[in-house]
C-alpha cells in the first residue's frame, strides 16, 4: 500500500509539474545571421534559465510557420504564441504601424533607440493601439533590425531617377508602396518568403531590406546591385498572443517581460553590428556591387510627405513625438 501511495503521489506531482510547464512557439521569417534570430535566441535562453525550465521557447525561423500575416492570424487562433517581425508586415492589423514606413523618419541611431525604449512613450502608444484593436495580441517590445537599403538586379542606383520603372517588391504596408512610387518604382506586395523566387523569375527587379536580411536570405545571388540608400531604420516588434501570456504565473510574466526587454535591446545592437560587418563580406566574397547614393535628393522627395501621411493615419501626435527625438 505504501508503494502504491508513493507512486500515486509521484504521478500527481508529475501531472502538476506538466500542467504548470509552458512551451511557446516563436515564429520569424528570417534566416541567420539576423538580429531577429539573435533576439529570439537570447529571449529563449534567459526565459528558460530564469524559470528553471518551467517555460520553454521553440524557435521557428525562415518563415517555416508562414509569412507574418499568416502567423498573426494563427496567434489569434492560439496555434502560435510569439512573433518577431517587421512592423510593415503587421500594418494590416495595426494601421498606425505604417508610420514607420516613412523614409528618413529617424535622424540617427540615438533617436531610433529613444523610439524603441522599453519604458518609452512610443511603446506605450502602440500598446494602446493593440488594446483598442481587440485582436487578442499583446505588444511586448519594439526593437531594431538594421538600416534598410535598396537592392536590384537591373543596374547601379545613385539617384532617385535610377529607380524609375523598376518592378519593386514592397511589404504589406501601403505607405511603403507610396514612398517608392514617389521615385517612379512599379510596386507590388510580395511575401518575404517568396522574394528570392520573385526576383529570380522576373516578377520583381528590386526590393529594400536590411543588410542582414539581404545576406541571410542569399538575395545577393539574384540581385547583385546594392545601393546604400539607408532610408529606413528597421522598426520591428515582439508580439505575443494574449492567452499565451495570461497562462503564465505572475512571477513568470515578470521574468518574461524582463527577458523581452533585454532581447529587444540586443536586436537593435546586433542590427547595427551586422550593418557594419556584412557589407564587406558581400563585396569581397559574393561580388556585390555597392553604391553610395545622393541621399539628399531622396530625402527632398519624401520628407515633405511625412505630415500628410501621418495625418491620413490619424497619427500626427505620434509623428511629433518621433520628430522630437531628432532634435
Amino acid at each position: 500500500m505504501k508503494l502504491i501511495a508513493a507512486l500515486a503521489g509521484a504521478a500527481l506531482a508529475f501531472t502538476a509539474s506538466a500542467a504548470s510547464a509552458q512551451n511557446f512557439k516563436l515564429a520569424t521569417m528570417v534566416n541567420p545571421p539576423h538580429p531577429w534570430i539573435d533576439a529570439a535566441e537570447a529571449l529563449k535562453a534567459e526565459v528558460e534559465e530564469k524559470t528553471d525550465g518551467r517555460v520553454t521557447i521553440e524557435i521557428f525561423m525562415g518563415g517555416s510557420l508562414g509569412n507574418d500575416q499568416t502567423v498573426l492570424d494563427e496567434m489569434r487562433l492560439g496555434t502560435i504564441d510569439l512573433i518577431i517581425g517587421g512592423t510593415q508586415n503587421a500594418s494590416p492589423f495595426f494601421k498606425k504601424f505604417e508610420i514607420f514606413s516613412l523614409n528618413y523618419l529617424f535622424g540617427g541611431m540615438d533617436s531610433f533607440e529613444k523610439a524603441t525604449a522599453s519604458d518609452g512613450e512610443v511603446l506605450a502608444y502602440f500598446q494602446d493601439v493593440y488594446d483598442e484593436a481587440g485582436l487578442g495580441l499583446k505588444l511586448l517590445a519594439l526593437t531594431g533590425g538594421g538600416i534598410r537599403n535598396f537592392s536590384d538586379n537591373v543596374r547601379e542606383v545613385h539617384e532617385p531617377g535610377d529607380i524609375k520603372g523598376m518592378k519593386m517588391r514592397v511589404p504589406g504596408s501601403q505607405m511603403d508602396a507610396r514612398m517608392w512610387q514617389t521615385f517612379g518604382a512599379l510596386t507590388t506586395s510580395l511575401p518575404w518568403t517568396e522574394l528570392y523566387t520573385g526576383v529570380q523569375t522576373g516578377v520583381v527587379d528590386a526590393f529594400e531590406s536590411s543588410i542582414a536580411a539581404y545576406y541571410g536570405s542569399k538575395l545577393y545571388e539574384v540581385a547583385p546591385y546594392h545601393a546604400q540608400t539607408q532610408h529606413q531604420f528597421m522598426m520591428s516588434h515582439i508580439t505575443m498572443a494574449e492567452p499565451s501570456f495570461n497562462r503564465l504565473s505572475e512571477e513568470d510574466q515578470a521574468i518574461f517581460l524582463e527577458a523581452v526587454a533585454n532581447a529587444a535591446a540586443l536586436g537593435t545592437a546586433k542590427g547595427e553590428e551586422y550593418d557594419a560587418t556584412l557589407l564587406d563580406t558581400l563585396q569581397k566574397e559574393h561580388g556585390v556591387t555597392v553604391t553610395d547614393v545622393d541621399k539628399t535628393a531622396f530625402m527632398e522627395m519624401v520628407v515633405p510627405l511625412h505630415e500628410e501621411i501621418a495625418s491620413e493615419l490619424d497619427a500626427l501626435d505620434l509623428l511629433k513625438i518621433l520628430q522630437s527625438y531628432n532634435d
